[in-house]
C-alpha cells in the first residue's frame, strides 16, 4: 500500500513529525507499505526543497517562494503538497494536524482537484477556540480560519486518528451530526531509538562526565516552552527542593516564545548557578542527555491543551528509563502508572511537586526502579511495533 503523511510544519524544531510521524511510518515500512512524508517548512526555511529518507520512509520538503509565511505563502505550500500527493497516486492520504498548510491542502484535494483518495487526519493537538488559538498570538483573522479550518477538516475526513481521550471527545462534539471513524492513538517511541538509547547507558558515566556532572544530581526538562507555559511550577519547586539538595543541578533543553520569560524566572528564584540551557538540538543529543541524567520533569496545569496533550517527551523520558514528576492530567495518566512507573502529581501544585523531586532524590534506589518500569511499560505498551496493526486497521 502507497501512504501519503501531510505535515503541518517542518521536522525541526517542534516535535510532531519527528516525534509522531516518522515512528508511525517506519512501523509501516517495517510492515512493507510505502510512505512518503509531505513538508511545508515555513518555519525552517534552511529545509526549502530538500529530500532525504529515513529508515525506507521518503521525506520531501516542498520549495518555499519568497515569504513563505504569508496567506499566499501558505497557499503555495498547500497547492505544492496537494499536487506531490496525487503525482504519488496513493492508496490513502494521512494529514496531520487539522490546521496549516496541510489541512488546507486538503481542502484543495476534495473541494478544488475532486480527489477520490481517501483522506485521513491526525487530531493531536486542542487547535481551535479554548485552545492554541487562546495562547498564540494570531491576528483575528487567522484565529478564525484555523477554528473553521479544524472543525472543517475533522467532518470531512475518512477517518480521524486522535493522540488523545480529550481529543476524541472533542472531535465527537466537533463533528456532530456525521461523526466520521475514530481512533485513538497515542505516541510511542521509534524502534530504532531502543538500540541507541542502550548503546548510551552503556556509557552513561562518560557521559556525565562529559556534560561536567561528575556525580551531582541532574533533573532534566525538555521541550517546547509558549506563551502561556506552565514551568513556574517547575521552578519554584526547584527553588525549595534546591534548599535540601544544594548540589542540584536542572537541565533544560528548551525553544519556544516562552523562553524568555522561563530564564527570568530561574533568574528571580535565585537558581540561576544550578541552571544550565540549552536551545534547540538533535534529537540523538537530547537522548544523550536524558540517558545521563537522574529525573525527568513535566508539569502542567489544568487546562483544555493540557487535557489534550500527549506529550512526545514523556515517551522519550521513559524510553530512556527516567524516573518521572508528571502532573496528573491528560495522557499522562495513560503512560504513567502512579509510584510504579512515575510520579504523579496535582496539576499546577507547587508543593505536590517538590515532594515528588524530594521523594526520588532522597529515595535513588526506588527512583530507579520506577525509571527501569517506566522504559518496560512504554515499548511493551506504546512500542509502534506492536500498535502498527492497529492503525492498518483503522485505514481499512
Amino acid at each position: 500500500m502507497k501512504i501519503v503523511f501531510i505535515a503541518p510544519f517542518a521536522s525541526t524544531p517542534k516535535a510532531t513529525v519527528s516525534a509522531r510521524m516518522v515512528p508511525m511510518a517506519t512501523a509501516l515500512v517495517s510492515r512493507g507499505h510505502q510512505v512518503n512524508i509531505l513538508i511545508p517548512p515555513y518555519d525552517n526555511v534552511a529545509d526549502s526543497g530538500k529530500i532525504w529518507e529515513y529508515q525506507g520512509v521518503s521525506v520531501e520538503n516542498v520549495r518555499l517562494g519568497r515569504n513563505p509565511n504569508s496567506a499566499l505563502g501558505y497557499l503555495s505550500q498547500a497547492n505544492k503538497l496537494a499536487a506531490r500527493a496525487i503525482a504519488i497516486q496513493p492508496n490513502l492520504i494521512h494529514v496531520f494536524k487539522p490546521v496549516g498548510p496541510g489541512a488546507l491542502a486538503m481542502w484543495l484535494l476534495q473541494v478544488l482537484r475532486r480527489s477520490t483518495i481517501p483522506i485521513f487526519v491526525d487530531n493531536d493537538d486542542w487547535e481551535g477556540a479554548g485552545g492554541w488559538v487562546n495562547i498564540n498570538n494570531y491576528s483575528w483573522l487567522q484565529k478564525q480560519v484555523m477554528i473553521w479550518q479544524e472543525r472543517w477538516c475533522l467532518r470531512n475526513a475518512a477517518g480521524v486518528t486522535c493522540a488523545s481521550q480529550t481529543l476524541m471527545q472533542r472531535t465527537h462534539e466537533l463533528c456532530q451530526p456525521k461523526v466520521p471513524k475514530l481512533g485513538l492513538l497515542p505516541n510511542g517511541p521509534d524502534a530504532s531509538v531502543r538500540a541507541y538509547v542502550s548503546d548510551q547507558e552503556r556509557n552513561r558515566q562518560a557521559l556525565r562526565n562529559f556534560f561536567g556532572w561528575g556525580n551531582e544530581p541532574v533533573i532534566i526538562y525538555v521541550g517546547t516552552v509558549p506563551n502561556g507555559h506552565d514551568m513556574d511550577v517547575a521552578v519554584q519547586a526547584m527553588e525549595r527542593v534546591s534548599q535540601v539538595h544544594h548540589r542540584l543541578r536542572w537541565c533544560i533543553i528548551g525553544t519556544g516564545e516562552g523562553m524568555p520569560s522561563l530564564r527570568a524566572m530561574v533568574k528571580e528564584a535565585n537558581i540561576s548557578g544550578a541552571v544550565e540551557f540549552h536551545s534547540f538540538m538533535p534529537h540523538e543529543d537530547v537522548l544523550q542527555r536524558m540517558v545521563a541524567a537522574d529525573i525527568a520533569i513535566y508539569p502542567y496545569r489544568d487546562s483544555n491543551i493540557n487535557r489534550a496533550k500527549c506529550a512526545g517527551k514523556v515517551v522519550d523520558y521513559m524510553t530512556c528509563g527516567k524516573p518521572m514528576v508528571v502532573s496528573d492530567i491528560g495522557m499522562n495518566r495513560v503512560y504513567v502508572e502512579h509510584h510504579h512507573s512515575g510520579l504523579l502529581t496535582q496539576p499546577g501544585n507547587v508543593d505536590d511537586f517538590a515532594q515528588a523531586l524530594l521523594w526520588l532524590l532522597d529515595n535513588e534506589r526506588s527512583a530507579r526502579a520506577i525509571g527501569e518500569a517506566a522504559q518496560n511499560r512504554i515499548w511493551n505498551v506504546f512500542g509502534w511495533e506492536r500498535r502498527v496493526a492497529d492503525l492498518l486497521a483503522f485505514y481499512g
